[in-house]
């Protein structure tokens, strides 16, 4: 029944819809004895075909305008217009909780305030022996003056019920979810178990629901989503929801306790009574009144005082019996023993028991050398080279057969991309099976391996080797098989050389499952002897590894976390662990040309990413300390080595105009999309957002208006756009990434990677131009002049840059860059920022110390 503006319905005036449900629509209307605004909500035809119904309806809606509460919905008026009743209500202005929690989670204090303001308004409906049976955010309202306002109370009793029969009206109602029309049993995912089971209901059971919402306004998430309605019921009767205690933002542990028992599987687990949780709330909010405690105190005078020493009786015998329970609790678990396996000095790629536990063989990077495999026995100390000739270790199988990477080629990370191939421990060579492998692992019986390659600029994720279960843009990382064979674990990272990500499921046949999201540093992951759980080592900021582990059901805990960064390698059968802590560090350096003297301008733990100014005073760069978060912050700082200048928060540098004046900013995977242009000294930022489009990098022109930019546009590979500071739609260039410096001074062209080769693309057109003068194992950091680009080459010790002309070929050897520690020195493969006069060079390193540890007692 749709009514339009001007329809009377007795003495209401229909005026405006508000909205509709799964219950009736709602209209704003005019109460002409009264001169008031009211609501008014006509329900379904269906009710007065039901006398008994109907009947019902009067009688709660009675009751309810009867609580006359400020947490309730005020009812004013019943009536029934042609074939439909009505009910006439307050008019409320604000929008409902669901509302606000599309923006995301509420703080603590807010939320627990709304909490208790619910759980006040349930007090005064149950104490009336009403229940509403339907309680989610969609039917709580928040006012403009922040009162909460429960709507619907005792109308989701009277929805219709397939499996209603005469005197078996309660324990079964109707959804009013937008997505779920006409699912008996209440709304999926705020359904007690008891409702779940279509058994009787009473008020606890509006408890659990309540509990599901004040999760759901803490986390963001609701507490039981699954993707089916089968799936979320399945999850209310079996599963708990993720601990609060590990979301980004902390909760308070008084705060999870309550929502915790809210949310107990048994009714007499609960809070048996809405009182009893407001008081929780409010006690732990701080809203209970001292006025309220002295109208208590007062009200007590003039009467016996033998309450008081009953009072003081109990008051003792409670606290004889906690101190009874304080003696017979049980013993708090050790903390985790831990022995020392290595010894030298350098850094740990892997590590992995031999099947009987007793030898460890790991990869490692000592010094300045290069990569290798070794193996230690637990009777034998000393690390002993493995035999492979250079190759890294991936797994080792129950069967005693490993499977390692040839010819190994830094990526990022602890990750290095080769040739698969696979040799007994002890044995023969390793025999090459498939090139481009990332990352592999054995199946429970030996005979099968999961890999991660990347082909065509897409990572894939195969099991067995030719059956594809995972593919994307993302990079991939620390795949491990279960030990049934059924199930693959491992890391999902955004499309760049970021380590931040997803701990991700897959089974056999592809379903994917993500089970534990956004941690901004995932290294290091293992099954657990039982298989139930996942350990993965992750930081929530910069890279302080700890060690958690996380049910497949998505239950995470800490196993544990020390002062330095843990990594989880390996964990055996019977239990024993294999870690390594981590020493990190990222450091800036400016060199001047023809000089070995270094001008060191690191910024706190981790600096990276140095991008210079045209006459190289000014450095900007991207701290990825533990101090800038998950999202990093981007500092500017000149080259006399004076402090740094924090320029903004929540994204890369990506580079500075030549004037050193404007910076842009991009955070890969930033879900707005944006491209920021902050200003180094006075100025106003702006934000560049075009609609499907998602930047990866970009670069200034040499005229500091116009952008090269590098992004992607959904279901399509990323390629070459160019825009300007003014926000113009991007238009696309080529296929491709550019380097760093990609345009060419006069603007008219520009370098770009295509198929693993540079070419020269002009602006104007599609056509392109191969620079052979830049050798495999290359590439560009900027133009000179309008003939030579500088290339760099990384070696083992450091790197080497040359000026190339890039018609005729010839060469010349610009600077020789050598570290004076190389002890822990990952590949330095990101590009050095150099000034088109080539006179400053500024260049990160990244060093990483490791050593082993092996654990009988991690738990």
């Amino acid at each position: 029944m749709t009514l339009t503006s001007g329809t009377k319905l007795g003495p209401y005036e229909i005026q405006s819809p508000l909205g509709a449900g799964g219950m009736g629509e709602v209209y704003r209307a005019r109460d002409s004895r009264l001169g008031r605004e009211v609501a008014l909500k006509v329900l379904p035809e269906s009710f007065s075909g039901d006398a008994d119904r109907l009947r019902r309806f009067e009688q709660e809606a009675r009751a309810v305008a009867a609580l006359n509460h400020p947490n309730i919905l005020a009812i004013h008026d019943i009536g029934e217009q042609g074939a439909a009743p009505f009910i006439v209500s307050e008019l409320l202005e604000g929008s409902s909780l669901r509302v606000e929690l599309e923006q995301g989670p509420l703080s603590a204090r807010k939320a627990s305030d709304y909490a208790a303001q619910i759980a006040q308004g349930l007090a005064a409906a149950h104490d009336k022996g009403i229940v509403h049976r339907d309680l989610k955010p969609e039917n709580i309202f928040l006012t403009k003056e922040g009162r909460v306002k429960i709507l619907d109370f005792g109308l989701a009793k009277l929805a219709p019920n397939a499996r209603e029969t005469k005197g078996q009206s309660d324990g079964l109602t109707l959804t009013s979810s937008p997505t779920e029309v006409g699912m008996v049993m209440g709304t999926a995912g705020y359904m007690a178990p008891e409702q779940v089971r279509g058994a009787a209901v009473d008020s606890r059971t509006d408890i659990f629901a309540f509990g599901a919402v004040l999760y759901e306004m803490i986390s963001g998430k609701r507490a039981f989503r699954r993707d089916t309605t089968a799936e979320t019921m399945t999850a209310i009767l079996k599963e708990d929801p993720p601990e609060l205690s590990e979301m980004d933002h902390p909760v308070s542990p008084e705060l999870e306790r309550i929502v915790r028992r809210c949310l107990e599987k048994q009714p007499e687990q609960r809070f048996q009574s809405a009182k009893d949780l407001a008081f929780a709330l409010e006690a732990l909010s701080g809203t209970t009144s001292r006025t309220a405690a002295n109208v208590a105190i007062a009200s007590s005078a003039g009467k016996p005082r033998w309450p008081v020493f009953v009072a003081a009786a109990a008051v003792l015998g409670l606290a004889l019996g906690a101190a009874i329970a304080w003696r017979l609790r049980p013993a708090p678990a050790p903390p985790p023993t831990f022995t020392r396996v290595s010894y030298h000095r350098g850094e740990v790629i892997r590590g992995r028991f031999s099947p009987d536990t007793k030898t460890v063989f790991y990869s490692a990077k000592f010094a300045g050398g290069a990569p290798d495999t070794y193996s230690i026995r637990e009777d034998y100390p000393a690390s002993t080279p493995a035999g492979l000739g250079g190759a890294l270790l991936l797994a080792i199988s129950r069967q005693g057969q490993m499977a390692v990477l040839m010819h190994p080629k830094y990526f990022a990370h602890y990750e290095w991309a080769g040739t698969l191939a696979t040799s007994p421990l002890g044995g023969s060579a390793p025999r090459e099976l498939m090139e481009n492998v990332v990352d592999a692992d054995w199946g429970p019986d030996g005979n099968e391996l999961a890999v991660i390659d990347r082909s065509n600029d897409k990572w894939r994720l195969q099991y067995p080797i030719g059956k594809v279960l995972l593919e994307g843009e993302g990079w991939m990382s620390d795949m491990r098989v279960s030990s049934d064979g059924k199930q693959v674990a491992l890391f999902r990272h955004p499309p760049n050389v970021d380590d931040r990500g997803d701990l991700v499921m897959v089974d056999r046949s592809g379903q994917l499952r993500t089970i534990s999201a956004g941690w901004e540093s995932l290294e290091g992951l293992a099954w657990s002897p039982s298989g139930k759980e996942i350990w993965f080592s992750a930081a929530e900021s910069g890279e302080q590894w700890c060690i958690h582990a996380v049910s497949l059901s998505g239950k995470q805990r800490t196993v544990y976390c020390g002062t330095a960064p843990t990594r989880i390698l390996d964990v055996a059968s019977s239990g024993r662990a294999l870690v390594s802590t981590e020493e990190a560090r990222g450091t800036m350096t400016m060199v001047e040309h023809g000089s070995n003297q270094e001008r060191d301008l690191s910024w706190l733990s981790y600096s990276w990413g140095p991008r210079l100014s045209r006459d190289g005073s000014e450095m900007l760069f991207t701290d990825l300390s533990e101090e800038s978060g998950n999202d990093y912050s981007v500092y500017v700082r000149k080259n006399d080595g004076s402090p740094a200048v924090r320029l903004t928060g929540g994204g890369y540098a990506t580079d500075i105009t030549p004037d050193g004046k404007w910076a842009m900013v991009i955070l890969p995977d930033d879900p707005a999309a944006r491209l920021q242009i902050v200003p180094v000294g006075p100025g106003q930022a702006r934000v560049l957002h075009w609609g499907g489009i998602q930047p990866r990098w970009a670069e200034w022109f040499p005229d500091g208006h116009r952008i090269l930019l590098l992004a992607s546009q959904s279901g399509q590979a990323e390629a070459v756009y160019l825009t300007d500071v003014d926000g113009s739609t991007p238009k696309q260039l080529s296929p491709g990434a550019p380097p760093w410096g990609a345009v060419a001074p006069d603007e008219q062209s520009f370098i770009v990677d295509q198929n693993g080769g540079f070419v020269l693309r002009p602006m104007s057109d599609g056509s392109s131009k191969p620079i052979p003068a830049i050798q495999a194992e290359e590439f560009p950091i900027g133009w000179a002049d309008s003939k030579h680009v500088f290339v760099q080459a990384t070696i083992a010790t450091g790197l080497m840059i040359y000026k190339v002309d890039v018609e005729s070929g010839r060469r010349e050897l610009w600077q020789t860059i050598t570290p004076k520690d190389a002890t822990g020195l990952r590949p330095m493969n990101t590009p050095t920022a150099i000034t088109p006069d080539g006179r400053w060079m500024a260049f990160g390193c990244r060093t990483q110390l490791g050593q082993l540890y092996r654990s009988d007692t991690l738990k």
